[in-house]
C-alpha cells in the first residue's frame, strides 16, 4: 500500500476544523492516522450550498489498507425544507418527486447516520468540491462538530495521472472512466449508487498500477 500513496496524494485536499476546502496542499501528511476511507457522493437541489439543499446522500467505507476491502455502506434521501428555491433541472436530473421524497430522512437524522458510517474517515469522492461544500454547509446549518478526517481524497486527479497517456480515456467525468474501466454501474445519478462507481473505479485504478508496478 505505502508504494501507492504518492499517487493518492495528488488527490488529497486540506480542510478546515469545519469541513471547507482550503488552499493547502496536505501531501503524504494527510495519510498519518487514517485507517478507512468514505467514498461519498450526494444529489443536491441546485449548485450553491448556501441555497440550495442535499436531497439524497450515499458512502462506501472501506478500509485502508491494499484492495480497500468494503467494510459498510449506507445511503438515504433527504427532506428538503426549502423546495421553492430548487433549480428544476437539479430536480429532474435527481428525480425528485413529493411522494418519491416522502419517507426521506430530514436533514439532522441523515447527518447523524452519516457520520456513524464514517466518523474519522477521509472522505472520498469524485470531483469533490462541490459535495464537500455543501457537507460542511449541511453540518453547520444543524450546529454539529466536522465528524470526518480533515483531509479529503479526489479520485478524479489520481484517475487522470493514471489514465491520461493510456490512450482509452478521453473524458474524465465518471460515467465515462467507469465504462473504459469495464466497471458496470448500479445506475446514475443516484448518491449511493455514483459513491460505489467512485469507490469501484478508485479499486481498479489500485489494481491497474499495482500490474503496472509487477509488469516493471
Amino acid at each position: 500500500m505505502d508504494a501507492f500513496l504518492p499517487l493518492l496524494a495528488t488527490g488529497l485536499r486540506a480542510l478546515n476544523e469545519e469541513g471547507k476546502l482550503t488552499p493547502e496542499q496536505p501531501g503524504m501528511a494527510g495519510f498519518e492516522a487514517v485507517s478507512s476511507l468514505l467514498v461519498i457522493d450526494l444529489e443536491m437541489s441546485g449548485s450553491n450550498a448556501q441555497t440550495h439543499e442535499v436531497l439524497d446522500i450515499g458512502g462506501v467505507r472501506a478500509s485502508f489498507k491494499s484492495g480497500f476491502p468494503e467494510e459498510l455502506s449506507w445511503g438515504a434521501r433527504v427532506k428538503p425544507k426549502h423546495i421553492g428555491n430548487a433549480i428544476p433541472g437539479a430536480l429532474k436530473v435527481v428525480g425528485y418527486s413529493p411522494k418519491g421524497w416522502k419517507d426521506a430522512l430530514d436533514l439532522e437524522a441523515a447527518l447523524t447516520r452519516f457520520s456513524e458510517t464514517g466518523e474519522g474517515a477521509l472522505l472520498t469522492g469524485w470531483g469533490i468540491g462541490q459535495d464537500m461544500a455543501f457537507l460542511a454547509e449541511s453540518f453547520r446549518r444543524v450546529g454539529r462538530a466536522w465528524p470526518f478526517a480533515r483531509v479529503a481524497l479526489d479520485v478524479q486527479p489520481v484517475a487522470r495521472t493514471l489514465l491520461r497517456d493510456t490512450g482509452s480515456v478521453d473524458r474524465f467525468n465518471l460515467g465515462h472512466v467507469a465504462d473504459r474501466l469495464g466497471i458496470g454501474r448500479m445506475g446514475e445519478h443516484g448518491a449511493l449508487a455514483d459513491a460505489y462507481a467512485t469507490y469501484d473505479v478508485l479499486v481498479k485504478l489500485m489494481e491497474r498500477a499495482s500490474g503496472a508496478a509487477a509488469a516493471g
